[in-house]
């Protein structure tokens, strides 16, 4: 079973994630800001990573600069700043596609399948 990691600090976003993932099969675990999931990423494997940009203590941004000197997995930010500027930025730090909030199911689970099968 694919292993994804949820890094999302809003609890309604984190269990709407969560639940569609794990209903779709796939195993997730989470962590409620940039902080706490570089440590998983230190600790554990995953196949995929889901990460929000604006959170508290240490932003998305913050974890993609911190974990690119890691063999980490694909990240796809999912976020409610969908400005060019915000996508060139994540995607310059590594991030391998961007999808905006509010989530579109069908457009979640189309983008996670193409980079976890």
């Amino acid at each position: 079973m694919k292993k994804i990691l949820i890094i999302e600090d809003n609890e309604l976003n984190l269990k709407l994630m969560k639940d569609v993932l794990e209903f779709a099969g796939y195993e997730t675990e989470t962590a409620e800001d940039g902080l706490t999931g570089v440590d998983k990423v230190k600790t554990q494997k995953f196949d995929l990573i889901l990460l929000d940009i604006q959170m508290p203590v240490y932003t998305g941004y913050d974890f993609l600069e911190a974990t690119k000197v890691f063999n980490r997995p694909p990240v796809i930010v999912v976020s409610a700043c969908a400005m060019d500027k915000e996508i060139e930025k994540a995607k310059a730090l590594g991030c391998v596609a961007y999808i905006s909030k509010p989530i579109n199911i069908d457009e979640f689970l189309n983008t996670v399948k193409s980079y976890v099968s």
